[in-house]
C-alpha cells in the first residue's frame, strides 16, 4: 500500500468514542492541521487503509467499545507502519499504555484530560519525525533503486564477456540474444521489482564478493562442454523424435499434459549427435514446462525452414505459451537472479542449451511477451554449423550499444513501474 505522499498535506486522524473530545481536538488544532475524525476503531481503520488520505499521525483513545485503542494501532502499525502512533488514556488505563510503548505499539502515551500546550510540543514533534522519517525512507529508495540498476548493468556487461571466452560457435552471438531479450521483456518488470526489493543497503559491502563469485561460477559451469552435439554428427539426430521423447519425458515428470508436440513430417534428421542433442532439447524445454498458468499448455510446431542466405536448408521449432506467467519465467533468466543468490541449476543449464544450440548454428528469438502469450522460436540449420557470416568470437561494439539501449529502456520501464 503506498504510504507517504508529497501531492497532500499531512493529516491527523483523532480517534475517540467521545464526540465532545473529538470536537474539542479539533477546534484546538484545526486551523494548524488538517485533521480528520472517526469515533470508532473499525471507523478508523476503515479510513487508514482506504489510501485516499495523507495521514501521518493517529491519536488514538484506549478505553472505546467493541475494540481498545492499542487494538487499532497495533494494526496500524501491521498494515502502515510508516503512520506515527500516539495513544491517549485516563490514568486508570496507564498500565495498558505502557505496555504499548514497551512492545513498540505507539511512539507515546499522552494523559487525559488534555494539556493543550503539552499536546501541541507532541504533535510537533510528531509531524517532525514523520517527515524526516519519510523523506528518509525516500532517499533510500532512491539509493535501492540506483543499486539494483547498477548491479543488473554490471551482470549484463559481465556476462557479455564471458561470452567471448565459453568453448562455444557464436557464443557471443547467442549471449547476445539470451540479453537482448530478456532485458526487452517489459513484462517482466514488476517481478523483477519485486524480486530485486530483497536488496538492502546493508547488503551493499557484501555486493561486489559475492557478484564476483557468482561470475565465476557461472562461468566454470557454462564452460562445461557436455552439450557440444557436434563432436559425433556423423550419426544424425531426429529433430521430431527427441523433441517429441523430451516433451513426453517432462509431462511424466511433470504429472500433465504440459507440452503438446506437431510437426509437418514424421522425422527431420540433422547433423548433429543424438545423445546430445536430446540432452540438450531437455535442458531448453524443461523450463518452459513451468512458465504457463494451470491448465495450460506449451505447443511445440517443428517444420523445416527457409534456407539461410547461403543456400543452407533449416528447421523451425515454435514454442508457443499462450497464458505464461511472467513471474515463472522471469526465474529461469540467469540475468534476474536474485541479488546475493547463485543462479539456480534451471536457469543455468537453459542458458547452456542455448549456448549449445548457437553452438551448431542455431538462432534463438524470443520476442517480448504480449498478453501472456510467449514465443520462443529456434531455428537449427540441417547441416551443422553454418557459414553464412554470423560466427563471431567477440561481441562488437554495435552490439553493445544495443544492449545498452535496451538496458535504458528497462531503466525507464521499472522507474515507470515503480511510480
Amino acid at each position: 500500500m503506498e504510504s507517504f505522499r508529497t501531492d497532500q498535506p499531512v493529516e491527523i486522524l483523532i480517534v475517540d468514542d467521545e464526540p465532545q473530545a473529538v470536537k474539542y481536538f479539533k477546534k484546538a488544532f484545526g486551523a494548524k492541521y488538517d485533521v480528520l475524525t472517526a469515533t470508532s476503531a473499525d471507523e478508523a481503520e476503515t479510513l487508514i487503509l482506504s489510501g485516499n488520505h495523507n495521514i501521518g499521525l493517529v491519536i488514538s483513545d484506549q478505553r472505546m467499545p467493541g475494540r481498545s485503542g492499542v487494538s487499532l494501532l497495533n494494526r496500524i502499525r501491521n498494515e502502515r507502519p510508516d503512520i506515527i502512533r500516539m495513544l491517549t488514556t485516563a490514568y486508570a488505563d496507564l498500565d495498558s499504555a505502557i505496555d504499548a510503548v514497551n512492545k513498540g505499539e505507539i511512539l507515546r502515551y499522552i494523559s487525559k484530560p488534555w494539556d493543550l500546550r503539552v499536546l501541541e510540543a507532541e504533535i510537533e514533534q510528531a509531524i517532525t519525525f514523520y517527515l524526516l522519517k519519510n523523506e528518509y525512507d525516500m532517499l533510500l529508495r532512491d539509493k535501492l533503486s540506483a543499486m539494483h540498476r547498477t548491479l543488473l548493468r554490471d551482470r549484463m556487461n559481465d556476462m557479455a564477456v564471458m561470452s567471448g571466452l565459453l568453448p562455444y560457435n557464436n557464443a557471443p552471438l547467442t549471449m547476445y540474444h539470451y540479453l537482448k531479450d530478456a532485458i526487452a521483456e517489459t513484462s517482466w518488470r514488476p517481478a523483477a521489482q519485486k524480486i530485486w526489493s530483497q536488496l538492502r543497503i546493508r547488503d551493499h559491502w557484501r555486493i561486489p564478493v559475492e557478484e564476483t563469485q557468482r561470475a565465476i561460477d557461472l562461468s566454470e559451469e557454462l564452460k562445461r562442454t557436455t552439450l557440444l552435439a557436434d563432436k559425433d554428427a556423423g550419426k544424425g539426430a531426429d529433430v521430431v523424435s527427441i523433441i517429441s521423447g523430451c516433451a513426453d519425458a517432462i509431462n511424466r515428470e511433470l504429472g500433465a499434459q504440459q507440452i503438446c508436440v506437431h510437426a509437418d513430417r514424421p522425422e527431420i534428421i540433422i547433423a548433429a549427435d543424438p545423445v546430445v542433442m536430446n540432452e540438450m532439447m531437455t535442458h531448453f524445454m524443461e523450463p518452459m514446462g513451468q512458465w504457463p498458468a494451470s491448465g495450460s499448455t506449451v505447443l511445440v510446431n517443428i517444420k523445416l525452414g527457409d534456407e539461410t542466405d547461403s543456400g543452407g536448408a533449416t528447421v523451425s521449432i515454435q514454442f508457443e505459451l499462450r497464458n505464461c506467467e511472467p513471474q515463472r519465467a522471469i526465474q529461469d533468466c540467469v540475468l534476474f537472479t536474485p541479488p546475493l543468490h547463485a543462479a539456480s541449476k534451471r536457469a543455468t543449464d537453459y542458458l547452456r542449451a542455448s549456448l549449445a544450440i548457437g553452438h551448431i548454428g542455431g538462432i534463438i528469438e524470443s520476442p517480448p511477451m504480449e498478453n501472456g502469450y510467449k514465443q520462443v522460436h529456434v531455428t537449427l540449420p540441417l547441416q551443422g554449423k553454418r557459414d553464412d557470416g554470423r560466427k563471431v568470437d567477440t561481441l562488437p561494439k554495435q552490439w553493445l550499444q544495443n544492449l545498452s539501449d535496451e538496458y535504458e529502456k528497462w531503466v525507464l520501464g521499472t522507474l515507470d513501474v515503480a511510480a
